[in-house]
């Protein structure tokens, strides 16, 4: 097990993500309440499709040194991703499967673009944003879900 998994944190205190039509909500498991994230978290992906996130707990903490589908950081303005990327030093995520976060690529800046400082360059977001369009297009003449979040949606005839 990873040494980081071992330090003692309160899991009560550890956040998990749900998206809420374009923005996003986190909620603790023992409250019925829900928080709206509104600064940099990082976050884990649990194979069981969970999100996990905390301010400041390291990734094995956060997944109790469990494998995770991903990992890496994620900036929110008011409920709001501004972007994340597969900045962990611990499991490190390749960038080439980071569809696995579940996160809409569109936001996703590598661990290199944000240690340059693209995901803050508004011209770089634009780019991302125009490439998250036109994914989305191909994907609807292609028939399939541009929703966010991504749900299942049956093949063209198929009931089921």
């Amino acid at each position: 097990m990873n040494p980081s998994a071992a330090i003692p944190v309160e899991r009560d205190k550890i956040f998990g993500l749900d998206a809420f039509f374009d923005q996003f909500r986190m909620r603790r498991a023992r409250e019925h309440g829900h928080y709206m994230p509104n600064t940099k978290y990082t976050f884990v992906r649990m194979e069981s499709g969970e999100t996990l996130m905390h301010p400041t707990f390291r990734h094995p903490a956060l997944a109790e040194g469990r494998p995770v589908l991903y990992a890496g950081e994620a900036c929110f303005d008011n409920g709001r991703l501004q972007w994340w990327s597969n900045g962990s030093g611990n499991y490190r995520p390749d960038a080439a499967h980071a569809e696995q976060a579940g996160l809409p690529m569109d936001r996703f800046f590598s661990y290199e673009e944000v240690m340059r400082g693209n995901h803050k360059n508004a011209a770089a977001r634009e780019r991302k944003a125009g490439v998250g369009v036109a994914l989305q297009a191909k994907m609807a003449k292609a028939g399939l879900s541009t929703h966010w979040p991504p749900v299942y949606c049956p093949a063209p005839g198929r009931t089921n």
